[in-house]
């Protein structure tokens, strides 16, 4: 192996490190953070105008669901369940609307990996719920960009991105041409439903955001292990390149899609507690 070839397969390590790090953690995280800005403010909403009960009332189906995520994925990485409370009616005394206390051995790497997943569980499973009442009420379809081979020699950021957005957009589309071709009956329930579940669903909680940081440490150094090894089996198959560029974008475009998701849905919860606010001062 020659010093060319040398720098060359370092080079492309390094790319596709960088690539792995940004569509598989970076962008992840970027989108919990994000997410629990945006879950707060609407909590916030939802509790000045009524009180802290009105999260039970309005967002008790929101808790139970953020909850189920987090044991969900704890119990796929293993973790020991120590205490869980889907509804926390004690909620005055411990700040928390429910909880999964788990343990983890911290010399278990793949445990270690797993708190990064536990802490943004919430977003994975309220988009599931929303992806089954929308796959319900309104029968979306989704189309298939095909991926052409950019991971090499003349690696283009910007053509990530492009595709990237083109992927998001076709989906979202498939999706906002579901909903109002469905009938006015099920985008009333569907809006209600997608309402009553985001305000307390999304709102990712600031040790959700620790734990993810937390799993971050260790899943960066799986990833450049991942890149060194697809890097060098790529020198020997090249024609796996198709295969490593549409997992990216698909990754890429994922995050796209589920924070714009996430975004639509916080917003309709907003506009749904302003409403109900409202209505209840009226009377």
């Amino acid at each position: 192996m020659t010093s060319t070839t040398i720098y060359q397969l370092t080079w492309q390590t390094f790319q596709l490190f960088l690539l792995l790090s940004v569509s598989l953690i970076g962008l992840p995280l970027l989108t919990g953070f994000l997410t629990a800005k945006l879950g707060k403010f609407t909590q916030g909403t939802l509790v000045r105008g009524f009180t802290d009960k009105a999260q039970y009332w309005l967002g008790g189906l929101g808790v139970i669901i953020h909850e189920l995520g987090h044991l969900f994925f704890s119990l796929l990485f293993f973790h020991r369940i120590k205490k869980l409370t889907l509804l926390n009616f004690s909620h005055r005394e411990d700040g928390s609307l429910g909880s999964v206390i788990t343990s983890h051995d911290k010399g278990n790497w793949y445990q270690a990996v797993g708190n990064f997943f536990i802490g943004l569980a919430p977003m994975f499973s309220g988009i599931f719920v929303i992806w089954l009442l929308l796959k319900f009420l309104c029968h979306p379809f989704y189309s298939v960009i095909s991926v052409p081979p950019l991971l090499n020699q003349n690696f283009s950021i910007i053509n990530y991105v492009d595709f990237a957005l083109k992927t998001a957009y076709g989906w979202l589309t498939n999706i906002f041409t579901a909903f109002l071709t469905c009938g006015l009956v099920n985008q009333i329930i569907l809006l209600i439903l997608i309402g009553l579940i985001s305000t307390t669903t999304f709102s990712l909680s600031n040790a959700d955001l620790k734990s993810s940081l937390q799993g971050a440490k260790v899943y960066l150094i799986l990833v450049l292990v991942l890149a060194i090894i697809a890097s060098i089996i790529l020198y020997y198959r090249p024609d796996l390149n198709y295969f490593l560029n549409h997992f990216v974008l698909l990754s890429i475009a994922f995050w796209l899609v589920l924070f714009i998701l996430i975004s639509v849905c916080l917003l309709i919860s907003w506009l749904e507690m302003k409403l109900i606010i409202c209505i209840f001062h009226l009377f």
